[in-house]
C-alpha cells in the first residue's frame, strides 16, 4: 500500500514559496502535489523550493510534475530549487539526466540562497 502524500506550504517573508512533500509521490497523488504547487504560485510566487527531505518514493509522474513546474516558473523569470533529495531519490535525477537542469542542494537553506541569488 502506498504512503499517504502529506503536503505543508509557507511563504517566507521575501515571497519565496517553500512546498514540502512528505511520503511518496506517484502517480496517485502527483495531481495533489501540483495542485498545490499551482496554487502558490497563483499567489504569485516566482520563486519555490520543493523540499523532498521527507521523499521516500518518486515515480516519473513526480518528476514530470516538477519539470512542469520549472517551466512554469522559467515563463515567469521564475526559479526553482530541489531540496533534500534522499539517495534513492536524488538517483532518479541522475538516472534521468535531470540533475543537470534542477538546482539539487542539501536542504531548504541552501535551496532558499540558490533561488534568491
Amino acid at each position: 500500500m502506498a504512503t499517504p502524500l502529506k503536503m505543508e506550504s509557507r511563504i517566507e517573508e521575501d515571497g519565496t514559496a517553500v512546498l514540502s512533500l512528505i511520503g511518496e509521490v506517484d502517480v496517485s497523488n502527483v495531481s495533489q502535489a501540483r495542485e498545490e504547487a499551482l496554487k502558490l504560485l497563483e499567489g504569485g510566487c516566482n520563486k519555490m523550493v520543493v523540499d523532498i527531505a521527507g521523499v521516500t518514493y518518486m515515480d516519473s509522474s513526480g518528476l514530470g510534475m516538477l519539470v512542469g513546474l520549472l517551466k512554469r516558473l522559467k515563463e515567469s523569470d521564475g526559479k526553482l530549487a530541489i531540496a533534500g533529495a534522499v539517495e534513492r531519490v536524488r538517483r532518479l535525477f541522475e538516472i534521468t539526466g535531470l540533475q543537470q537542469i534542477f538546482a539539487l542542494r542539501e536542504d531548504v537553506a541552501a535551496a532558499l540562497k540558490e533561488v534568491r541569488s
